[in-house]
């Protein structure tokens, strides 16, 4: 069948109809035409919109030619989880959707969500790679739906509802995989971009990790202990950490229930925001900033001969020798601290803890840094009356440049004039450095949890932190969130929080996968040569690369599988939609 334009003149002017054919051959052999239904005037369908539904309808339901191949790839896992989590349904019952469109948001959302799991890479011929893949046979979505000005519109329909849709899908995940979101890693991470984007409200010049000032959005993320993001939120890349914890401290209760324990990092270490975290009716661990005066309170009332060992050991040290392996030691103590604002009292345990690794790495800091502004003192004084330091004023100015706020204290600087030359001393303040080698490897991790409580345990908690900085990483690298090629905010927004559901099944991958297998057990084949590793995300995936289908008088056949593929699906329970081609 197929649909053929038909014209009719009528007068001076002519009308374009559509009418569904039937292809057959007589009883001598010849092919016939009949026409099975009309269809209607062209314009008017058009006009309308049933000429984009008939089109839509009609690309479903076109079978492709025997011997068509398609890319399955990891498709076929994040098939599965998209189906486990009823995605394109949350979606759809959570937007409105028009009667004349012929792809529904969500289904935009999982083939853009699809994309990034399997094929990585901007926001660009998303239809170019559904040609290609088994987006069709899948997921039911016509690659020659999946155009630009499409995506373009299902992306500012769903920047509208973003928040609601993120929250009922990782409601979903947890109810459907049981995930434990009673401790949740919070952290923060920015998304640089390209561009001048002078009218955004997204996007905004801000501080970055890398201490420079770039065009960025912030992203805010919350991942469960075993590393399943299940909260991903955009904001603007000029928003404090602070400001976007205590906006997001709402929907993380409502998360993880009464008395969930949120683990932060530094940026959240003041009593006001440890308020806000309690007020909210959450448990926290943060590591408390200098401005606390924890270094003072540890000189003045803890002391090194509080400290006891800890039995805490890092995963990537345990091949190592006893000797090269990090030793802790930490107690617990409670303390009272005050919010600068309004004078509140806020009692906190604080687990003190000693790193022999920290400690090293930043005694070497500080020698690092008095050494090289011993050695920039050297060149001022070499310099002395020349073109650049003729005057006492012009070397006391390089010294203030030099002498940084960190180490201003441990190295004393003289200046003076002699014959009409300026001339320059400087001395190692042995004693200051002493002051502040007391608490080097020194880091306090306030906390708030009620009842029977160890610096080892609250070490344990803090230390898990790495888990969410992991999947910032991924959601970086493995999905490729960035480069951002979109200039308008809520597509942005809408793009960045669809990469979030991304992460979300990505992590149940990994997580699933890891569950079935074991915590710390190996899966062979994952890595070159055919070597052993623990699951990962990454590795999960790329084990799926070249695996693809076929289309045969037989019907559709899935090539055969590796014992790694096949492995990977028995540990997840995916059951392959169509046979293995035969051997």
């Amino acid at each position: 069948m197929f649909v053929k334009e038909t014209t009719v003149k009528r007068g001076q002017r002519a009308y374009t109809y559509l009418q569904l054919v039937d292809g057959y051959r007589d009883e001598t052999g010849r092919v016939r035409h009949r026409v099975v239904a009309n269809l209607g005037r062209k314009e008017a369908l058009k006009e309308s919109g049933q000429l984009e539904a008939l089109a839509g309808s009609f690309a479903r339901l076109d079978p492709p030619m025997t011997g068509t191949r398609r890319e399955v790839g990891a498709l076929l896992l994040a098939w599965h989880f998209v189906r486990e989590l009823d995605l394109v349904g949350v979606v759809d019952r959570s937007l409105p959707r028009s009667p004349r469109s012929v792809l529904s948001v969500g289904e935009v959302a999982a083939a853009l969500i699809c994309s990034r799991l399997c094929s990585p890479s901007p926001l660009y011929d998303v239809a170019g790679w559904a040609f290609g893949a088994a987006v069709h046979e899948l997921l039911g979505i016509p690659a020659a739906l999946l155009n630009d000005d499409r995506l373009g519109r299902a992306l500012e329909t769903f920047a509208v509802h973003s928040e609601p849709v993120r929250g009922a899908l990782a409601a979903r995940a947890i109810e459907t995989f049981g995930l434990e979101v009673g401790r949740l890693h919070v952290d923060l991470t920015t998304l640089r971009v390209a561009g001048a984007y002078e009218d955004s409200a997204l996007i905004a010049k801000g501080w970055g990790s890398d201490r420079h000032v770039r065009r960025q959005v912030r992203a805010l993320q919350a991942a469960t202990a075993e590393g399943v993001s299940v909260y991903w939120r955009p904001d603007p890349g000029n928003s404090s950490e602070l400001a976007l914890v205590g906006r997001s401290l709402e929907r993380l209760a409502k998360m993880t229930g009464p008395a969930g324990v949120l683990v932060c990092d530094s940026a959240c270490g003041h009593p006001k925001t440890l308020a806000q975290i309690q007020a909210a009716g959450l448990r926290y661990v943060v590591p408390l900033r200098a401005s606390t005066g924890f270094q003072q309170k540890f000189r003045d009332e803890i002391g090194h001969e509080s400290l006891r060992p800890l039995s805490y050991l890092a995963a990537r040290e345990q091949h190592l020798p006893a000797a090269n392996r990090t030793q802790y030691r930490g107690c617990l103590r409670d303390w009272t601290l005050t919010c600068p604002e309004d004078g509140r009292e806020i009692p906190v345990r604080v687990a003190w803890i000693h790193s022999s690794q920290e400690g090293h790495e930043v005694a070497a800091a500080r020698e690092r840094a008095l050494c090289k502004a011993e050695s920039e003192l050297a060149r001022v004084k070499r310099g002395l009356g020349g073109r650049y330091y003729p005057t006492r004023q012009h070397v006391d100015k390089r010294i203030q440049a030099i002498i940084g706020p960190n180490i201003e204290t441990m190295i004393t600087v003289r200046t003076g004039t002699r014959n009409g030359k300026p001339t320059i001393s400087w001395t190692r303040n042995q004693d200051a450095i002493a002051h502040a080698a007391q608490t080097d490897g020194i880091y306090p991790l306030a906390t708030n949890q009620p009842g029977r409580l160890t610096a080892l345990s609250v070490l344990r908690q803090y230390k898990d932190q790495q888990i969410v900085e992991r999947r910032h990483r991924d959601a970086k690298h493995t999905l490729k969130v960035r480069p951002i090629f979109l200039h308008n905010d809520d597509r942005i927004h809408a793009l960045i929080s669809i990469v979030g559901l991304a992460l979300l099944i990505f992590g149940l991958i990994e997580t699933r996968t890891r569950h079935a297998l074991g915590t710390s057990e190996q899966l062979p084949g994952l890595l070159p040569e055919g070597r052993a590793a623990i699951p990962t995300g990454a590795n999960i995936l790329a084990a799926f690369q070249g695996l693809g289908l076929t289309y045969t008088p037989a019907g559709i056949r899935l090539d055969r599988l590796t014992h790694t593929q096949r492995r990977i699906l028995d540990l997840l329970q995916i059951q392959p939609p169509w046979p293995e081609q035969d051997t």
